[in-house]
């Protein structure tokens, strides 16, 4: 399962990103080169997915499937799919993955995560008369929220386990009996102790990282129907309220924007900061990526623009430098990457850019 998302995000990089650009992606590391890889690779669900991967556990399961000849590593970092690799993906039967939506949701998941399991714990262990209970989550800010909203019942304890039980049970039913189990063994209440993803992965032998995005993924699945029908999952949405999508843009990034829209020009913002131009324009492109109405005919006009998108899809690539000179250097990486970021991504397989 874990697998599925690796060899997913091989063949969309197209070997176009090293083995390190995945784990960036996987864990979500928050810099404009990683936005620019989620966005340009067509893999924003999957951004931010697995923050607490360990990078050695990474690495071993990128052995395995090398091992197992589904992919080959071009000049010895970047991975690319085998013909074994392309039909162990497509003849795939297991848990499918589409509702992630990591690069506007991951950090909201965590905290629903949070609200979920504690609220259930609470709750079941209270309807059975234990009011005296070790928290499964260790996070004072879901605590203070379980504390409000357990204030807000009508305290027909009944009532309100039923119909959390309801809630769950039907959305699990569409998901396939190892996703639910998992999930459900996952869950602590009343006198029941959650298991561990050790516990998981002996029990049910896979490894613990198919344990995680499979819980994961249904923790994604509950907040996607929760948020789109409110009126039927009451208790699943009440546990996402205030929880929005998220502004992807960094700090570093979000102060250069400030400055862009007071109508500073590169340079000025450039001399402000006392950063290196690369830098700043890293900034605008990161901006281009994640603020839909940021317009960059500052710096490229839309005509040029077109050029741009036109050349990279009859080349039927995304990459910096092949576009660079078919257009013979009349646009320099920059622009190019600008253009790219406000423009229509190809949709064929594994055609993305990349920074060579």
């Amino acid at each position: 399962m874990f697998n599925i998302i690796l060899l997913t995000c091989v063949r969309k990089l197209n070997g176009e990103r090293t083995i390190s650009g995945i784990y960036n992606l996987l864990t979500g590391k928050r810099s404009s080169q990683t936005l620019q890889d989620a966005k340009g690779y067509e893999l924003e669900g999957y951004f931010g997915i697995y923050e607490g991967l360990a990078r050695d556990e990474f690495e071993e399961r990128f052995k395995q499937i090398e091992n197992n000849q589904w992919i080959y590593l071009a000049d010895r970092t970047s991975p690319i799919i085998t013909s074994d690799g392309a039909r162990y993906l497509d003849n795939y039967q297991g848990p499918t993955f589409e509702y992630f939506s990591g690069m506007n949701n991951h950090r909201n998941i965590r905290e629903f995560e949070h609200r979920l399991l504690l609220v259930i714990q609470t709750i079941t262990s209270i309807h059975a008369g234990n009011y005296s209970f070790i928290p499964v989550i260790d996070d004072s800010k879901a605590q203070r929220w379980v504390k409000r909203y357990y204030t807000s019942l009508s305290h027909n304890l009944n009532q309100e386990v039923e119909g959390m039980y309801n809630e769950i049970f039907d959305l699990l039913n569409n998901r396939s009996p190892l996703e639910s189990e998992l999930f459900t063994f996952r869950l602590s209440g009343a006198e029941v102790i959650g298991l561990t993803y050790e516990q998981l992965k002996r029990k049910y032998d896979i490894t613990t990282e198919d344990a995680y995005v499979c819980i994961q993924h249904v923790l994604y699945y509950l907040f996607h129907e929760a948020r789109n029908l409110p009126d039927s999952y009451p208790f699943l949405f009440a546990c996402t309220r205030g929880l929005d999508g998220e502004t992807m843009i960094t700090q570093s990034a979000k102060h250069t924007y400030h400055y862009l829209e007071l109508g500073w020009t590169l340079e000025a913002i450039v001399s402000k900061r006392r950063l290196k131009r690369s830098t700043i324009q890293d900034h605008i492109v990161e901006a281009a990526l994640v603020i839909p109405d940021f317009s960059i005919e500052r710096f490229l006009s839309f005509k040029d623009q077109q050029r741009i998108i036109i050349a990279a899809n009859n080349m039927k690539t995304l990459r910096l430098k092949q576009i660079h000179q078919t257009l013979n250097g009349e646009f320099d990486y920059f622009q190019i990457r600008l253009a790219l970021a406000k423009g229509k991504k190809l949709t064929a397989k594994g055609q993305s850019y990349a920074d060579v």
